[in-house]
């Protein structure tokens, strides 16, 4: 066989194997998986960036991981995010606290954090304020009220950006109760029960954003066997005329 011909064979089982490393359609969480305050769930191992944005209170606090198990049972998983100081200036900047200040670099060069959730466990962000006790983005595991309160809302960074007296009310709350990172940065926005429990969900800001590997189908699989196979085969047929 030329080698023009070689040369084209493997351009297409290159074309083929590039294709089928795409995914053919827009990631998004599909049904049985969740990611707000009813849990954090993949049914497939997924990889989260969790990017810290920045916190309005005096409380130091972390930025939890945990895995629910039976009977909601936590089991500490990693920290994502350390603030070493409860502010960057005290209550001359508000109480902000900000990357690289109340937060140092974290796995890079940026206040960043990495973790892969394992297909079919359940997972919960927990925000640990020491004193002050630690509150769960599962609405279910914050026993202060029967059924649980809602401490974290999805899509939303709370009342940053406004005035604090702007307030989360039970209904306009659970408006932002769930997100999907594997379609879109979200935000996600803690309340610390600080000040009465003032449900503004900005004591502690950050995002998260997914994604997962595509793995081919069997059928994708055995195309890029025979074509393979059969460059192989063509090249030993040029190899036994030489």
């Amino acid at each position: 066989m030329k080698a023009k011909q070689v040369l084209g064979l493997m351009a297409a089982a290159s074309t083929a194997l590039v294709s089928y490393a795409v995914p053919g359609k827009a990631a998004s969480l599909t049904p049985g998986e969740s990611f707000g305050n009813q849990g954090i769930k993949f049914l497939e191992n997924t990889d989260v960036r969790f990017t810290f944005v920045q916190s309005n209170g005096m409380f130091q606090s972390t930025v939890k991981l945990f895995e629910v198990g039976a009977d909601n049972a936590l089991t500490f998983v990693k920290d994502l995010f350390v603030e070493t100081k409860g502010s960057d200036r005290s209550w001359h900047n508000g109480w902000l606290g900000t990357c690289g200040n109340t937060v140092a670099f974290t796995e890079g060069t940026s206040c960043t954090s990495y973790f892969t959730f394992l297909a079919n466990k359940t997972y919960t962000l927990g925000l640990d304020s020491g004193v002050n006790g630690i509150v769960y983005s599962t609405t279910a595991l914050n026993n202060f009220a029967p059924g649980g309160t809602q401490q974290a809302v999805f899509n939303s960074f709370g009342s940053q950006a406004q005035a604090d007296t702007t307030r989360f009310t039970g209904a306009n709350g659970a408006a932002f109760q769930s997100g999907d990172p594997l379609a879109m940065i979200v935000r996600i926005g803690f309340d610390d029960r600080g000040n009465g429990n003032d449900k503004d969900f900005q004591d502690v800001t950050i995002t998260a954003f997914g994604s997962r590997t595509a793995v081919p189908e069997p059928t994708a699989l055995a195309g890029l066997a025979l074509s393979g196979g059969a460059l192989a085969f063509s090249r030993r047929r040029r190899v036994g005329r030489v």
